[in-house]
């Protein structure tokens, strides 16, 4: 598999006769490549399978495929529970270093509703590592996306300036280009979000900031469906 990107099905037959052997390696670091680039599907097994390895064979371990594997969590699976997960894996002086380093703090960053402040952190990622370089560079509308579902879970409207500061967009007309699901409509100065069994009971409309603890529960809710 030299020099080629490893189908899914070729990946899940290597983990199904053995996830944790080191012979993986190669395939498994050619996965992550292929998901940063967006060639390949998300696999959080695989990549969870990668990081084991590497805690097993530390002369193995490469850092910029361990802040790879963890930036495809939060860029793919936001706001689920993956990222989390993983960063159970990384041995601690591999958290406290570069690029992990900043990929965690982006991390805490966004699951603390922090987003102008996520949108600055990204930016500064090291990005030496070419496919490191391409998922921070192709990451930000599905994390738009992501943040939109997390406003939509706690509110049925905002204003329009509110969500495009937490968006990093310019105007309505990039907000408008998401198409996303969540969007019920953009008119004027207000964004409306599709009626869902939690933001109209709530008939919260988001207008000041946000507030972590009015949507942890819904955020753990999502992530674990």
């Amino acid at each position: 598999m030299s020099g080629e990107t490893p189908p899914r099905e070729y990946v899940e037959s290597l983990l199904s006769k053995g996830a944790y052997k080191v012979s993986n390696q190669p395939t498994l670091e050619a996965y992550v490549d292929a998901q940063a680039s967006g060639d390949g599907e998300y696999y959080f097994e695989a990549n969870k399978a990668l990081l084991k390895i590497y805690n097993s064979q530390k002369s193995l371990a490469n850092t910029d495929k361990m802040a790879t594997v963890l930036l495809l969590a939060l860029v793919e699976s936001y706001p689920s529970t993956d990222l989390l997960a993983l960063s159970y894996l990384l041995p601690e002086r591999y958290a406290a270093s570069e690029p992990c380093k900043s990929v965690l703090e982006c991390s805490e960053l966004l699951d603390s509703c922090r987003f102008v402040e996520f949108w600055a952190g990204l930016s500064k990622i090291p990005t030496e590592d070419p496919s490191l370089k391409a998922l921070v560079g192709r990451s930000t509308e599905k994390l738009q996306r992501g943040i939109l579902q997390v406003l939509s879970f706690t509110y049925k409207s905002a204003k329009l300036d509110k969500v495009l500061t937490v968006l990093n967009l310019k105007d309505s007309a990039g907000l408008t280009q998401l198409k996303d699901p969540c969007l019920e409509s953009v008119s004027g100065d207000t964004v409306v979000f599709k009626s869902t069994v939690d933001n109209t009971k709530r008939n919260r409309v988001f207008q000041e900031g946000l507030s972590y603890n009015a949507i942890a529960n819904l955020m753990a809710k999502v992530s674990a469906e």
